[in-house]
């Protein structure tokens, strides 16, 4: 009996770990949510006070602030520069109607020797004539010839020069964009223009042709394809300006040798066609005939000054 009524009263220990685990669950979610709405509510603090558009990025923000910087004290610098310009303007004036015999005289003195330069020039040119650049004179040639007219300022003067145009592609490539935004060739463009001189630099691309003959028959179709549009226009054939050391030595193509021998084809062709041949590279070249390396940057485009004495070449002898 004893032993019965034992086994009734008996319980079991309870188990404390297995108490604690509702309780640590409910701690690890409620602290998830309260850091969620924590974190939500900071973030909808800090963007309230962005403007529309504004990025929220220090580096970008301190960009923009140094341009907008930037704008206002130009715009400052601009306004005084302008309100300078303006006094130095009154003052200047003011000077003039004050020195006006003596501005008088020095401008009569700068016309007499503009008239003695511009002799100079005509007795320098064959024709005894000094020579203009107006919309009646064409250049045809490569990017050289377009350094030639952007850097001598030549804008009234007829360019048909673009970038790889070579013997052949001169007559067929449409490149001349008309007023209503269509392209033509240089040859259609040529009938509707009153032009009476054309200057042809063309060669320097072809130097890796295998055939240089084809060179010499394609540059004569060239010049009886101008004759056909223009019977009476001049023509001028330039020869291929010459590399410069550096480049020569170590161009396969791009070299003097090459430049040499296309330009005997290109005198060869000037007395076939009966057109002048213009010897340019005798103006630009050194002692020992390459273009000097102050000339260009890449050994054979010329900078500022070499397309001035270009020009002055073609002023003096054509």
């Amino acid at each position: 009996m004893y032993e019965t009524y034992y086994i009734k009263k008996k319980r079991k220990r309870p188990n404390l770990f297995s108490s604690f685990i509702p309780i640590i669950f409910l701690l690890v979610i409620g602290g998830f949510v309260g850091n969620t709405l924590i974190k939500n509510s900071e973030t909808k603090n800090s963007t309230s006070n962005l403007k529309p558009g504004y990025i929220q990025d220090n580096s970008i923000n301190q960009n923009y602030n140094l341009m907008q910087n930037s704008i206002e004290n130009n715009v400052i610098l601009s306004d005084k520069n302008e309100q300078e310009a303006s006094d130095n303007e009154e003052s200047s004036n003011s000077q003039s109607s004050n020195n006006k015999p003596t501005n008088e005289q020095d401008s009569n003195n700068q016309n007499a020797q503009n008239s003695n330069n511009s002799n100079n020039e005509a007795n320098n040119n064959p024709n005894g004539k000094p020579v203009t650049f107006d919309s009646s004179v064409a250049f045809i040639g490569d990017s050289r010839t377009q350094g030639l007219i952007m850097y001598n300022g030549l804008k009234n003067v007829q360019d048909y020069s673009y970038i790889g145009l070579m013997v052949d592609t001169a007559v067929t490539k449409k490149f001349v964009q008309t007023s209503s935004g269509e392209k033509i060739t240089l040859l259609q463009d040529m009938q509707n223009k009153n032009i009476k001189t054309v200057y042809i630099m063309l060669g320097v691309n072809e130097l890796g042709w295998s055939y240089p003959q084809v060179f010499k028959l394609k540059y004569k179709e060239l010049i009886e394809e101008i004759r056909k549009v223009k019977p009476d226009c001049k023509i001028y054939v330039q020869s291929i300006i010459p590399m410069t050391k550096s480049k020569s030595d170590n161009d396969k193509i791009f070299n003097n040798k090459n430049v040499a021998k296309f330009n005997q084809l290109i005198k060869e062709v000037a007395s076939e066609e009966n057109v002048t041949y213009l010897d340019v590279q005798s103006a630009l070249v050194d002692s020992q005939g390459y273009l000097p390396e102050e000339a260009s940057t890449d050994g054979i485009h010329l900078d500022v000054d070499y397309c001035k004495k270009w020009l002055n070449y073609l002023k003096n002898n054509s």
